[in-house]
């Protein structure tokens, strides 16, 4: 960030770190106990494929709230006590800290990307999905979507390449965007011709091959549903800070203060997540309400052992 931050008012300093300190501690629980739940939901229920990538998103969305945000809001905080000319290596060195921090959204981002890839193959290779898209080969992939986040946030510290590197992350996410949405188109056709092959079967009365279609429908249609609401929070989370971005760039004009605000939406994604998986995701909404209970009943045993003792 450049000294064209004191745009900013007091207020909205303190608005922005108090915004970012309850979005973070909220994407930490709430990651938290979704990873907890995934590793707990059985195989029958979640398939592993599904289990690893949904453990990866919620990891990456996990890592911005326990690493991204807190150094985003160390980064306020220096520049909201800072005077004119004064702690000038402490922001330039939290700058490029900060964007070693934005692996993690990248990854998030990829993580998205290739959950919405699984999902495809699930409905357009049908029986051949599990031969071809084997556990070993969705490890990889996520692992190279962080080698390539690291890769890109390293690049990001180079000061002279900066406004290319700007260019360079909005034309990269609004590709990722742009070939989720073709999935998504792809994935809502194949989805409506298995409806019309249910509905032909049930006419010509082949009850078998019609319970085998319907059963593998429906053990798709929850994880195709939560993959379709993941990419619309991801749009509402993103697509403001890259216009505001790609508008700083083509006119050359400041919106520092739109752009520190959208950069908070872009972290907000991080807890809105696990959100659409205990909503969508009918086993690890289970799982997640059987953990809060255990929870709860044993702070309840706590304060009733308390109160004896005393």
């Amino acid at each position: 960030m450049s000294n064209d931050d004191k745009e900013l008012t007091d207020c909205e300093y303190i608005l922005l770190c108090v915004l970012n300190a309850f979005f973070a501690l909220t994407a930490v629980v709430l990651n938290s106990v979704t990873i907890h739940a995934i590793r707990k939901t059985s195989s029958a229920s979640l398939p592993k494929n599904l289990r690893v990538l949904l453990l990866n998103l919620a990891f990456s969305d996990l890592s911005v709230g326990l690493v991204v945000q807190p150094i985003y809001i160390i980064h306020l905080t220096f520049l909201f006590e800072s005077q004119e000319g004064d702690n000038l290596h402490i922001m330039d060195t939290l700058t490029w800290v900060i964007y070693i921090g934005i692996a993690f959204v990248c990854a998030s981002i990829l993580g998205v990307l290739a959950l919405i890839v699984d999902r495809f193959l699930a409905v357009y290779l049908h029986l051949r999905y599990q031969e071809i898209v084997t556990p070993k080969r969705v490890v990889f992939i996520l692992i190279l979507s962080w080698v390539i986040s690291t890769i890109a946030s390293l690049f990001w510290i180079g000061q002279e390449y900066h406004d290319f590197l700007v260019i360079f992350i909005n034309v990269f996410l609004a590709t990722c965007l742009t070939t989720i949405a073709l999935l998504q188109f792809k994935i809502y056709s194949i989805v409506r011709r298995h409806k019309f092959q249910i509905r032909a079967q049930q006419v010509q009365g082949s009850k078998q091959t019609e319970d085998e279609t319907r059963a593998t429908f429906e053990r798709q249609k929850s994880s195709v549903r939560s993959a379709f609401y993941i990419y619309l929070l991801l749009l509402a989370c993103y697509l403001p800070n890259i216009f505001i971005t790609s508008l700083h760039e083509m006119l050359g004009k400041n919106f520092q203060i739109l752009d520190d605000y959208t950069l908070t939406l872009v972290f907000v994604n991080s807890c809105l997540n696990p959100l659409i998986y205990c909503w969508k995701l009918r086993h690890v909404r289970r799982t997640i309400r059987m953990i809060l209970r255990n929870i709860f009943v044993r702070v309840t045993m706590v304060q009733a052992a308390v109160e004896i003792e005393s």
